[in-house]
């Protein structure tokens, strides 16, 4: 598939995912509730009429008035998710970052102790992380910070480096996925006749390892690009949900308002949703986008 044919597909499943967001989040949720001997009942009926009008809404406003409206705090619906997403971008680029470049540096680490009896220190480690839940690893770092490292205001997010913390328990999970990909990686280029002409040539080890089979490896671990970021945007969530941290992923699950007894809260936010759903998926087109040329720059030679 050419480049260009993959851009246009990935725009393409971008506008269709922000048009499907769209139509679930203005589906009516209006209840009928009442009272029948002493306890409360909730009644729904659907209504294409109330469905027209929310979605008649949403396009005149972006037409008339270019926004999305007022969010439940009367705040403009534009300013609040740019607020929520400069706090989340700071987060995520800073995951990014640091889980690509620890993974690929651990991944290196874990093949060159892959034949060593330090395997332990290696592949071990890459396995245990990834095969413990999430949210697990993130309790067990909350309750020992907390614990026995009570300087580090674990729950604060005032002062410019309040996002340094949130960054690092989110890019845990995605380090360890980068570092299997990439000792998978490179464990795939053992054999290659390119590696046996470039030792007849007399090339030390080192410049055969970086000149060429970390750079013919590069290529594939780019092409997980957008897993990655998949993963951190999957593990913000549950980051800024257990640390209060007021981003753009804790703004969008109290949007959502989900009730135990009515399905939808009272405070529903559709503006936010589709506001904050909108910016991801353009993050995600970016991320995609910048996976695809770089792989194609870094395509084996």
């Amino acid at each position: 598939m050419s480049l260009r044919s993959q851009i246009l597909r990935s725009l393409c499943i971008s506008i269709f995912s922000l048009i499907m967001v769209i139509l679930i989040v203005l589906f009516p949720r209006d209840l009928d509730i009442g009272m029948e001997y002493y306890r409360v009942t909730a009644e729904y009926n659907f209504s294409w009429g109330k469905y027209g009008d929310n979605l008649k809404g949403l396009v005149n406003g972006l037409l008339e008035n270019g926004s999305l409206g007022l969010n439940r705090y009367g705040e403009t619906v534009e300013s609040a998710v740019l607020i929520a997403m400069s706090k989340s971008f700071a987060v995520i680029i800073t995951a990014l970052v640091l889980s690509f470049g620890l993974g690929v540096m651990k991944g290196m680490m874990d093949y060159r102790l892959s034949r060593t009896r330090f395997n332990f220190l290696g592949n071990w480690t890459t396995w245990l992380f990834q095969s413990l839940p999430d949210f697990l690893v993130l309790l067990l770092i909350q309750w020992f910070v907390i614990r026995y490292v009570p300087f580090i205001r674990f729950f604060s997010s005032e002062g410019w480096y309040s996002f340094i913390l949130p960054s690092v328990l989110v890019s845990i999970y995605p380090t360890m996925y980068i570092a299997r990909i990439t000792s998978a990686s490179i464990a795939e280029q053992e054999g290659k006749l390119y590696i046996q002409v470039a030792k007849a040539k007399g090339l030390t080890q080192r410049l055969i390892f970086y000149k060429h089979v970390f750079y013919n490896s590069f290529g594939t671990i780019l092409t997980h690009l957008s897993s990655l970021f998949v993963y951190i945007l999957s593990n913000l969530l549950m980051v800024e949900y257990f640390m209060s941290y007021p981003g753009a992923a804790y703004r969008l699950f109290k949007a959502i308002d989900y009730s135990p007894s009515f399905g939808t809260g009272f405070d529903y936010d559709p503006g936010m949703i589709i506001g904050i759903s909108f910016c991801f998926m353009i993050l995600v087109l970016i991320v995609q986008l910048i996976s695809q040329f770089s792989r194609r720059h870094f395509e084996p030679r």
